[in-house]
Protein backbone atom coordinates (compact mmCIF):
# COMPACT_ATOMS: atom_id res chain seq x y z
CA UNK A 1 0.00 0.00 0.00
CA UNK A 2 2.85 2.38 0.84
CA UNK A 3 4.37 1.75 -2.61
CA UNK A 4 1.09 2.68 -4.31
CA UNK A 5 0.77 5.86 -2.23
CA UNK A 6 4.35 6.77 -3.03
CA UNK A 7 3.71 6.29 -6.76
CA UNK A 8 0.53 8.40 -6.54
CA UNK A 9 2.44 11.17 -4.74
CA UNK A 10 5.13 11.12 -7.44
CA UNK A 11 2.42 11.42 -10.08
CA UNK A 12 0.75 14.37 -8.34
CA UNK A 13 4.11 16.13 -8.00
CA UNK A 14 4.91 15.22 -11.64
CA UNK A 15 8.14 13.41 -10.65
CA UNK A 16 7.67 10.55 -13.01
CA UNK A 17 10.55 8.20 -13.79
CA UNK A 18 8.26 6.23 -16.14
CA UNK A 19 6.66 9.10 -18.02
CA UNK A 20 8.46 11.01 -20.73
CA UNK A 21 7.70 14.65 -21.44
CA UNK A 22 7.25 16.03 -24.92
CA UNK A 23 10.52 17.06 -26.51
CA UNK A 24 11.26 20.30 -28.35
CA UNK A 25 10.97 18.38 -31.64
CA UNK A 26 7.36 17.46 -30.74
CA UNK A 27 7.94 13.73 -30.29
CA UNK A 28 5.08 11.79 -28.76
CA UNK A 29 5.21 11.20 -25.00
CA UNK A 30 4.87 7.66 -23.65
CA UNK A 31 3.98 6.21 -20.26
CA UNK A 32 3.92 2.91 -18.41
CA UNK A 33 0.96 2.55 -16.04
CA UNK A 34 -0.77 -0.04 -13.89
CA UNK A 35 -4.56 0.04 -14.23
CA UNK A 36 -6.86 -1.26 -11.48
CA UNK A 37 -10.33 -2.23 -12.70
CA UNK A 38 -13.47 -4.31 -12.22
CA UNK A 39 -15.30 -6.08 -15.01
CA UNK A 40 -18.39 -3.98 -15.76
CA UNK A 41 -21.12 -3.71 -14.77
CA UNK A 42 -20.93 -5.74 -11.54
CA UNK A 43 -17.53 -7.42 -11.30
CA UNK A 44 -16.62 -8.44 -7.76
CA UNK A 45 -12.95 -9.24 -8.22
CA UNK A 46 -10.45 -6.43 -8.81
CA UNK A 47 -8.04 -6.97 -11.70
CA UNK A 48 -4.89 -5.11 -12.71
CA UNK A 49 -3.03 -4.68 -15.97
CA UNK A 50 0.28 -3.06 -16.84
CA UNK A 51 0.24 -1.10 -20.08
CA UNK A 52 3.34 0.33 -21.71
CA UNK A 53 4.05 2.97 -24.35
CA UNK A 54 0.74 4.78 -23.82
CA UNK A 55 0.51 8.28 -25.21
CA UNK A 56 0.21 11.26 -22.87
CA UNK A 57 -2.12 14.07 -23.93
CA UNK A 58 -1.06 17.71 -23.95
CA UNK A 59 -2.95 18.13 -20.66
CA UNK A 60 -0.83 15.37 -19.07
CA UNK A 61 -3.44 12.58 -19.01
CA UNK A 62 -2.51 9.04 -20.03
CA UNK A 63 -4.55 7.95 -23.06
CA UNK A 64 -5.99 4.47 -22.36
CA UNK A 65 -7.24 2.83 -25.57
CA UNK A 66 -11.01 2.44 -25.93
CA UNK A 67 -10.48 -1.23 -26.78
CA UNK A 68 -9.05 -1.77 -23.27
CA UNK A 69 -11.61 0.43 -21.45
CA UNK A 70 -14.61 -1.32 -23.03
CA UNK A 71 -16.40 -3.52 -20.48
CA UNK A 72 -14.39 -2.32 -17.48
CA UNK A 73 -14.90 0.02 -14.53
CA UNK A 74 -11.47 1.60 -14.10
CA UNK A 75 -10.76 2.34 -10.43
CA UNK A 76 -7.26 3.81 -10.61
CA UNK A 77 -4.38 4.48 -12.98
CA UNK A 78 -1.03 4.20 -11.23
CA UNK A 79 2.25 5.39 -12.65
CA UNK A 80 4.73 2.68 -13.51
CA UNK A 81 4.55 -1.06 -13.02
CA UNK A 82 3.07 -1.71 -9.57
CA UNK A 83 2.91 -5.02 -7.77
CA UNK A 84 -0.45 -5.43 -6.01
CA UNK A 85 0.25 -7.14 -2.67
CA UNK A 86 -3.40 -7.40 -1.60
CA UNK A 87 -6.65 -5.69 -2.46
CA UNK A 88 -10.08 -4.85 -1.14
CA UNK A 89 -12.23 -7.94 -0.87
CA UNK A 90 -9.34 -10.36 -1.34
CA UNK A 91 -9.66 -11.79 2.20
CA UNK A 92 -13.44 -11.98 1.97
CA UNK A 93 -13.15 -13.95 -1.27
CA UNK A 94 -10.48 -16.32 0.07
CA UNK A 95 -12.44 -16.91 3.30
CA UNK A 96 -15.60 -17.65 1.31
CA UNK A 97 -13.73 -20.20 -0.83
CA UNK A 98 -12.18 -21.80 2.28
CA UNK A 99 -15.57 -22.10 3.98
CA UNK A 100 -17.02 -23.82 0.89
CA UNK A 101 -14.13 -26.30 0.90
CA UNK A 102 -14.65 -27.06 4.59
CA UNK A 103 -18.37 -27.83 4.10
Amino acid sequence: MINIISKLNQYVRNESPNMKSESAEGQTSNATVTILYYEAPVGLEMHNAVMTDLQISQTGRVMIPESFRRGKSIIAVLEGECKILNSLGERVYSQRVMSKLEN
